[in-house]
C-alpha cells in the first residue's frame, strides 16, 4: 500500500475509535487485514498506534501537549533565560567549588563576554569551537555568542586530530581549556585561528583556591611540556574580559528565524561516527518546554549536578538551560571520576543528577559496602536522580531503587534521549509502580510536545509491546548533521528522526529500550541475533549480575561469541564450574546452530567503563583476548584468542585441574 493512503487510513481510525464507529472500525480493519493484537485495543478506545494515541499524555497535565508546543515565537535562547534567570532573581545561578553566583553576577559575565567577542570581531553566524569542560566562564560563553547571533561548537573530547581538522576548517577564533591543550595543540597552533581564547578552571574560582589550583596548573604544564605557546594570538580568560571595556556598540542582534544556535557532538546514531549535531534557537527552545512541561522533578531552588562537557546535548539542556529556566541553581564541577562522584552526591547533596549507569553502579557498590559497615545515609534531597546514556538491566534498577527507599528518597529516575532531539525524548516517573516483569527498566514516558512511534524494517508502524526501531516526530529535532548531509537525509525521514534503536511502547505509553539495531549477527538463513537478547539470557541465571556480549570471529566460526560477566555477589569459587555448564545448557537451547558463545571473560564488581563516555566500554573488551574461561565436560579450561592477518581469531585452550596446568588444546 502506498504510505500516503495508509496514513490516510490511520487518520480514519482514529476518528472512528474516537466516535465508536464500530462499522467503520470493520470496513478500515478489512482493507488493511488488521491482527488481532492491533484490533483488541479498539475496545479500550485506541488505533493501536503509539504515534496515533499518545497515550503517555495521560500521565500528565491537562494541556501538557499544547504547553509544551507553544514555545515563544522571535526568542532567542538567552531571550528566555534572561527573562528567567530575572523571574527566579533570588535563587543562585551557578556554585562553582564554593563560589556562588547570584543571578546578576551571572548575566553581569554573560554581557562581558558578549562584548569581549564583539571586541574580538566575533560576526553573526560564525562558528566558535569550544574544546573543554563546562567552568562559568564558558556557561557564560554559550550566552553570549547566542546573544551576538554566532554559534559555539563544542567539541567532542576524544575527538581525532583529521575529525578536528575538518569540523574547525571554517573558523577563525578558538576556546580552549588550558588543561586538554595537547590535545588541540598541533590543530589550534595553525595559522587559520585569528585568536585562541585559553579557558582555565581556576579563573572563576574564590581566593586563596585560585591562586593554588593556578599555580599548581602551571606547575603540571611545565611538567607535561603542554605548556600553551605565548604568543599575541593566544589570550587568557582574564586578559580577554578585560577587552570588553572597550566595546561600546550594540551587543544583542535580531532574532533570525532557523539560525544555527549550537552544534554539540554525537557519535552514537549512526555508529560511532563522530559529527556535529546542529540545533537552532527554536529547537533548542521547544526541548526545554517539552522537557519542562512533562514534569520533570524540577522546582524553584533546587540545585542541580551538571559535571558532563557541554558536547553533551543532556549537559547543555536538562542539567543547564532547563536548572536555569525552572529557578534551580546549577552546580558546575566537572571532575567525573567514581571518587569525584560520590562525593559530589554526598557532600554537595545535589537535588538533581544525571550519569550512566556504569557510575550509578559504582557509586551503588560504595553505598552498599559502606552500608554493610555500619555507615548511615539520608538521600532524601534526592529528588531526580536520574539513569540515562546506556540500559540498565532490571537487577540493577531493582536493587538501586531498594537503597534509594532505604535512605528516605523516592527512588531513582530512568530517561531516555538523543543530540538529534537535542536529548529529552522520555522521562520515568516515581509516583508510578515500576514494572519488573521486563529484563530491561523502562526509560520512562514519552515526553509532552514528541510524536512516537516503533517501525519495522519496511518502515510500518507496529502496535504496543510489539518491538522495531523507535523514530520520533518533535520540533527540536535537529536542522541536521554539521557538513554532513548525506548522513543528515539518511537520520531524518519523512519528517522522522530514526533512532537506530530497537524499543517497544507497551499500551500506557512507556518506553523500553532493548538496544542498537546494529548489535547484531547475521545469520545464513537472513535473519538477525540480537547481542542484547543473548545477554538478556544470560541474566535470567540468578547467579549473574551483569554481562555484555560481544562478537569474536574465529578461523571455524564466523559468528562465534565471548561473554564479560560479573558474579553475583554470593557465589562462591567452588560453584563456577556448575554455573558455567548451567549457562552453556541454556545457551545451547537458546542460541541457533551456528552461533556458540565460547568463553567467558569474568570482571569483578562491575564491567569496565570509559573514561570519557562513562559507559560500558565495549571497545576495550573487545580488544581483550586472554582471561577468558570455559568449561566442558567438567573440566576448566583457559583461553587465549590470536588474532590472524584475516582479522579473524584463533584460539588456545590450557586445561585446568586443580589449578595446574593439566594440557594444552590449540585450535
Amino acid at each position: 500500500m502506498k504510505k500516503e493512503f495508509l496514513l490516510d487510513l490511520k487518520k480514519r481510525l482514529t476518528k472512528a475509535v474516537e466516535e465508536n464507529n464500530i462499522q467503520e472500525i470493520e470496513v478500515i480493519k478489512s482493507i488493511v487485514n488488521m491482527p488481532k493484537e492491533l484490533a483488541i485495543y479498539f475496545s479500550k478506545g485506541l488505533t493501536g498506534y503509539p504515534s496515533v494515541d499518545k497515550v503517555w499524555l495521560k500521565y500528565y497535565k491537562e494541556g501538557a501537549e499544547n504547553l509544551a508546543n507553544n514555545i515563544p515565537v522571535e526568542k532567542t535562547v538567552w531571550d528566555v533565560i534572561e527573562e528567567k534567570l530575572l523571574e527566579f532573581y533570588d535563587v543562585p545561578a551557578l556554585e562553582y567549588f564554593g563560589k556562588v553566583f547570584s543571578k546578576q553576577e551571572f548575566i553581569d559575565l554573560c554581557y562581558t563576554w558578549a562584548k569581549t567577542f564583539r571586541a574580538i570581531g566575533i560576526e553573526e553566524n560564525e562558528i566558535v569551537p569550544i574544546y573543554g569542560p563546562f567552568v562559568p566562564d564558558i556557561c557564560a560563553m554559550f550566552f553570549a555568542l547566542n546573544m551576538i547571533g554566532a554559534c559555539p561548537y563544542f567539541l567532542k573530547l576524544a575527538m581525532s586530530q583529521k575529525a578536528l581538522e575538518e569540523e574547525t576548517r571554517a573558523a577563525k577564533i578558538a576556546i580552549v581549556f588550558d588543561e586538554m591543550w595537547p590535545n588541540v595543540a598541533l590543530e589550534f597552533e595553525k595559522d587559520k585561528f585569528k585568536n585562541v581564547i585559553v579557558a582555565t578552571a581556576w579563573a572563576n574560582m574564590p581566593s586563596p583556591k585560585k591562586q593554588i589550583v593556578s599555580f599548581l596548573s602551571k606547575i603540571q604544564s611545565m611538567k607535561d611540556k603542554s605548556k600553551i605557546p605565548d604568543y599575541k594570538k593566544y589570550i587568557w580568560v582574564d586578559q580577554a574580559k578585560k577587552m570588553a571595556e572597550y566595546y561600546t556598540g550594540e551587543v544583542k542582534v535580531p532574532f533570525v528565524k532557523n539560525r544555527d544556535a549550537v552544534i554539540t557532538s554525537s557519535s552514537g546514531t549512526t555508529g560511532g561516527l563522530v559529527k556535529g549535531v546542529v540545533a537552532t534557537n527554536e529547537s533548542i527552545i521547544s526541548q526545554m518546554y517539552s522537557t519542562t512541561y512533562s514534569d520533570i522533578p524540577y522546582k524553584k531552588g533546587y540545585r542541580t549536578l551538571n559535571h558532563f562537557p557541554p558536547t553533551a546535548s543532556t549537559s547543555l539542556n536538562s542539567l543547564f538551560l532547563v536548572a536555569l529556566m525552572n529557578g534551580a541553581t546549577v552546580i558546575i564541577d566537572p571532575r567525573v571520576s567514581e571518587k569525584d562522584f560520590y562525593n559530589q552526591l554526598v557532600k554537595l547533596k545535589p537535588n538533581i543528577c544525571i550519569n550512566t549507569s556504569s557510575m550509578w553502579e559504582a557509586f551503588f557498590n560504595r553505598i552498599t559496602q559502606e552500608m554493610q559497615q555500619g555507615k548511615k545515609f539520608n538521600f532524601e534531597y534526592a529528588k531526580g536522580w536520574m539513569v540515562g546514556g546506556e540500559g540498565t538491566n532490571i537487577k540493577s534498577f531493582e536493587k538501586w531503587n531498594n537503597i534509594m527507599h532505604n535512605c528516605g528518597a523516592n527512588g531513582i529516575y530512568g530517561g531516555y534521549g538523543l543530540s538529534e532531539t537535542f536529548s529529552g525524548i522520555s522521562i520515568d516517573r516515581v509516583d508510578i509502580e515500576h514494572n519488573y516483569s521486563k529484563p530491561i527498566a523502562s526509560v520512562g514516558l514519552i515526553q509532552a510536545g514528541m510524536i512516537a512511534g516503533v517501525f519495522d524494517k519496511d518502515g510500518n508502524e507496529l502496535s504496543y509491546n510489539q518491538r522495531g526501531e523507535l523514530r520520533v516526530r518533535a520540533k527540536s529535532q535537529m536542522k541536521g548533521y554539521y557538513n554532513k548531509s548525506e548522513l543528515t537525509n539518511q537520520i531524518l525521514v519523512d519528517g522522522w528522526v530514526k533512532t537506530g534503536d530497537i524499543v517497544e511502547i507497551d499500551e500506557n505509553g512507556f518506553l523500553y529500550v532493548w538496544g542498537r539495531a546494529n548489535d547484531s549477527l547475521k545469520l545464513s538463513d537472513g535473519k538477525e541475533l540480537y547481542l542484547f537478547d543473548v545477554e538478556n539470557k544470560i541474566r535470567e541465571n540468578d547467579f549473574i549480575h551483569d554481562v555484555v556480549v560481544l562478537p569474536m570471529p574465529t578461523e571455524e566460526n564466523d559468528n562465534n561469541l565471548v561473554a564479560h560477566i560479573v558474579w553475583e555477589a554470593n557465589v562462591l569459587e567452588s560453584e563456577k564450574e556448575d554455573y558455567i555448564e548451567k549457562m552453556n545448557e541454556k545457551l545451547d537451547d537458546f542460541l541457533p546452530n551456528e552461533v556458540e558463545v565460547s568463553a567467558y571473560a569474568v570482571h569483578d564488581l562491575m564491567l569496565p567503563y570509559s573514561p570519557t563516555t562513562l559507559k560500558k566500554d565495549k571497545n576495550k573488551m573487545s580488544k581483550q583476548t586472554s582471561g577468558y574461561i570455559q568449561v566442558k565436560g567438567g573440566k576448566m579450561h583457559n583461553i587465549e584468542f590470536t588474532l590472524n592477518q584475516d582479522g579473524k581469531y584463533s584460539s588456545k585452550c590450557v586445561i585446568i585441574s586443580n589449578n595446574k596446568v593439566k594440557s594444552l588444546i590449540r585450535k
